[in-house]
């Protein structure tokens, strides 16, 4: 965290992943004076599992309590994945905090009823077997041929997921599969924008499904970031930094 004034850019992570996977952005932000702050959802990372979060709109306003209590008023959220999904809500009950959106690797519309069933079958699995297969299994489908060929980055992703608790995932697995459509307020939103996806990601969000994002939204920016898949600011850090400091800049943030 490093905070200056009363605006920062709120850093909201994948699942299963804490703040960590953006280590390199705060190296970035930090050699540019950008104040930034990121906050680990209950049961990932430094943050303690909260039993009763079971419902996305709880990860929200977990975050935003967490701005009120640094004195941030304006914030440009970067979330990745499930941090799309919170950005959208936050749009929806928080407005006045957002002064620009960066989505990465996420999409606009809610779990059908199959997806849903794959994801309570995914929660009875961990309660009875753990975490393990899961994370051996995100490793998998969130990576592009490039990151799995770097042992070093694959090993500090295993280590990174492995901060999660088992009940923090089961917790957030349900809030995914309740989440809300929100292609309807795609069209709502009236701040910059930029749209980032990992070319690679073929089985998470293809690029495809993360453009609906920038097509819904006027004026928004759509990039494409090479030897990434679902996960562009761990995986490709040298050209999402570039991406995101560029959009900073141009917004006057």
């Amino acid at each position: 965290m490093k905070i200056s004034a009363q605006k920062a850019v709120l850093f909201l992570h994948a699942f299963p992943l804490n703040s960590d996977m953006y280590k390199y952005q705060f190296e970035a932000l930090n050699k540019e004076g950008i104040s930034y702050i990121a906050v680990d959802y209950p049961g990932f990372g430094n943050t303690p599992v909260f039993d009763t979060f079971q419902d996305l709109r709880q990860y929200t306003d977990y975050i935003v309590s967490k701005l009120y209590e640094a004195g941030i008023k304006k914030v440009v959220p970067v979330g990745d994945s499930m941090g799309g999904y919170i950005m959208f809500d936050m749009w929806r009950r928080h407005r006045k905090l957002i002064e620009g959106f960066v989505f990465v690797s996420t999409r606009a519309e809610s779990d059908t009823q199959e997806q849903k069933k794959v994801r309570q079958a995914t929660i009875e699995r961990v309660k009875e077997e753990g975490i393990d297969f899961l994370i051996e299994a995100m490793l998998e489908v969130q990576t592009s041929p490039a990151t799995k060929k770097d042992d070093k980055k694959m090993k500090e992703l295993e280590c990174i997921m492995r901060k999660a608790t088992k009940q923090g995932i089961i917790n957030a697995i349900t809030s995914l599969a309740n989440r809300e459509n929100n292609l309807p307020i795609l069209k709502e939103i009236d701040v910059p924008t930029i749209v980032i996806a990992g070319k690679d990601d073929e089985k998470v969000t293809p690029p495809e499904i993360v453009k609906i994002i920038a097509d819904g939204i006027k004026g928004s920016k759509y990039q494409e970031i090479e030897n990434a898949a679902h996960l562009p600011p761990f995986e490709n850090p040298e050209k999402f930094n570039e991406i995101l400091i560029n959009f900073l800049k141009e917004i006057g943030f």
